[in-house]
């Protein structure tokens, strides 16, 4: 199960809205600090995402908690939105040449039929990651609740260096 902490914003009858902030996989690459895109992630905030948990607690808002998604689910997601396209882009380009050698026609058919493929791939993953999106297995479940956030005056230093 993938988890994250999140704050909770607000609370209603049979859920929690809760905010929490993108995580990317330049987190924990050893050679982040030496590529171009964990120098870029680094240094823009990631994004902020407000989702609705099913709860049956009410939890006060500002409460930190910790959510869990099934890997099973970002797979299928992943799949549908990066492999569904690709695919249809391929057998776009396959036509496109079949219908190229039957016209004696140049490489622009095999570009305009695998560009066309891609689009009608993409919109097709988007129809199906709308019904992933409505399964209950996609949506993320509370797994704790662990209490009030720290208060910012309290750490006094938090930095991984020495201070001068």
């Amino acid at each position: 199960m993938i988890t994250a902490l999140a704050e909770v914003t607000g609370s209603g009858e049979g859920y929690l809205t809760v905010r929490c902030q993108q995580k990317t996989s330049c987190g924990s690459c050893a050679s982040k600090n030496n590529c171009g895109t964990g120098i870029v992630s680094n240094a823009l905030p990631g994004k902020v995402l407000d989702i609705r948990v099913p709860s049956e607690k009410p939890v006060d808002a500002g409460t930190l908690v910790e959510i869990g998604l099934e890997e099973q689910t970002v797979l299928r997601s992943a799949l549908v939105v990066y492999i569904l396209p690709l695919l249809f882009a391929i057998a776009g380009a396959v036509f496109g040449q079949f219908l190229a050698d039957l016209m004696a026609a140049g490489e622009g058919v095999i570009i305009l039929f695998s560009l066309l493929a891609g689009g009608l791939g993409f919109l097709v993953a988007r129809h199906f990651s709308r019904k992933l999106e409505q399964e209950t297995g996609a949506t993320p479940k509370l797994l704790r609740i662990l209490g009030n956030p720290v208060d910012p005056a309290a750490v006094i230093n938090a930095a991984t260096e020495d201070s001068d």
